[in-house]
C-alpha cells in the first residue's frame, strides 16, 4: 500500500483532471429528495458531506432490471442475442467504505459458483475512491460488523480528512494507475495520523456490540419461538433488500409477444410472500416469520459459513427506511444473546 496526501487545491485539481479525461466519472449528487451516485461534469454538483447516499452504490454494478438476452421467433425456429452492454472506465468518487466493503461480498457472489459475465465486466471497468466517515450518521454500526468508519475494503483509493488534508491510501494497482497519472499534485503522507481519525470518528459512533461470532448462535435458535416474534411488524415491502449494499436476490421474467421478446433480470427480496412460492402452490417460507428468518440467517450465518464476512456492512439504511422501524442490529444482538424482543 501506498500512503500520500493531498490539500484542499490538490484535490481540486485531482476532480479537475479526472473529469477531463476518457474515463465516466460517477460521485454522490441530489436528485430531489434523495442523494444518489450519477455521472457527473463539474465537481460542483458533487455532495461532499452528505453521508450515504440513499441507494447504495451496487446498481452500477447489479442494476435493478437488466435484459440477459433478446429472442425473436422465425416460424419454427427462435433467434437468440445478447444485448449490448454498456461498461465503460469508471470511476466512482467517494464512495463511503460501508458501500465499497459490499463489494467484495457482491464479488463473491457473482464470481463463485458461476461467474456473472454482466456484474464482472462491470466490476473491472469500476475504479472506486473511498471517503472515510468524519461523522458517523445516528444509524451507523459499521464497528459491530468487523468495518470502521475508515476502512479500507472496496475501495482501490481512500481518502480521509486529517487537519485540513486528505490521507490518500492507494490500495489496488487500479489506484496507483489513477494516481500515477496526476502525480505531481501528490505529497508526501508525512504528520497524518489515520489512528487519531479512526478513533474520533468511532468516538461519535458510540459503542456497539460486535456481531461478528454470531452464525452459530443463530443457527442453534433456528426453531425458535422468537422469529414469530420479531417478524410480527414486518410487512414484507422489501424496502430492506432494496436499499441494501450486499442484497443481491434476483428474479428471471420474459417480457415477450409474439414475435419475440426480452428475458430479464430483476432485483427481487427474500422478504415477498412469492419469492420462494412454487408453480405446484406450496411455499416451503410461508409466513413472513420464515421469510425475515432467511433474511437475518443469510447475512449473519449462511454468508459467513460459505465466505468467511459478514453479509451486512453496517451501513443502517434498513434502519432508517423501514416503515415499520424495524432494526436488523438489535434483532440479531437479542437472538444472537438468547433475550427477548
Amino acid at each position: 500500500m501506498m500512503r500520500k496526501a493531498l490539500d484542499e487545491e490538490g484535490l481540486g485539481q485531482w476532480l479537475e483532471a479526472l473529469l477531463r479525461g476518457p474515463r465516466r466519472v460517477v460521485a454522490p449528487v441530489r436528485e430531489g429528495d434523495l442523494v444518489l451516485f450519477r455521472p457527473i461534469t463539474s465537481r460542483e454538483e458533487i455532495l461532499w458531506d452528505e453521508g450515504k447516499s440513499t441507494l447504495p452504490l451496487k446498481e452500477w454494478l447489479f442494476p435493478p432490471t437488466e435484459p440477459v438476452l433478446h429472442y425473436r421467433f422465425w416460424g419454427n425456429e427462435v433467434e437468440v442475442e445478447d444485448p449490448p452492454l454498456e461498461a465503460p472506465e469508471t470511476v466512482v468518487l467517494f464512495a463511503r467504505p460501508c458501500d465499497a466493503a459490499a463489494l467484495g461480498i457482491l464479488d463473491a457472489v457473482f464470481a463463485s459458483d458461476y461467474e456473472d459475465a454482466f456484474y464482472l465486466t462491470r466490476r473491472r471497468a469500476m475504479t472506486v475512491v473511498g471517503l472515510s466517515c468524519s461523522r458517523p450518521q445516528p444509524e451507523c454500526f459499521c464497528a459491530a460488523v468487523g468495518l470502521s468508519p475508515t476502512a479500507t475494503q472496496g475501495s482501490d483509493i481512500l481518502l480521509t480528512p486529517l487537519d485540513g488534508r486528505y490521507l490518500v491510501e492507494v490500495l489496488t494497482e487500479k489506484g496507483k494507475r489513477l494516481v500515477e497519472e496526476n502525480a505531481a499534485l501528490f505529497q508526501e503522507a508525512e504528520g497524518l495520523d489515520k489512528e487519531r481519525a479512526t478513533a474520533a470518528a468511532l468516538a461519535q459512533m458510540g459503542e456497539v456490540e460486535p456481531l461478528g461470532e454470531v452464525s452459530r448462535r443463530l443457527s442453534e435458535r433456528f426453531e425458535s419461538e422468537m422469529w414469530e416474534v420479531v417478524a410480527r411488524k414486518c410487512v414484507g415491502c422489501g424496502v430492506c433488500a432494496f436499499l441494501c449494499p450486499t442484497c443481491h436476490c434476483f428474479d428471471i421474467v420474459d417480457e415477450a409477444n409474439a414475435f419475440g421478446g426480452c428475458r430479464c433480470k430483476n432485483w427481487d427480496a427474500c422478504a415477498f410472500a412469492l419469492f420462494t412460492l412454487h408453480a405446484s402452490g406450496h411455499n416451503p417460507r410461508p409466513t413472513q416469520a420464515h421469510r425475515y428468518r432467511q433474511r437475518v440467517m443469510h447475512k449473519f450465518a449462511y454468508f459467513p459459513e460459505n465466505f468467511g464476512p459478514t453479509m451486512c456492512v453496517g451501513c443502517g439504511r434498513c434502519l432508517v427506511h423501514c416503515p415499520v422501524g424495524m432494526d436488523i442490529y438489535e434483532i440479531v444482538r437479542i437472538l444472537a444473546g438468547g433475550g427477548a424482543a
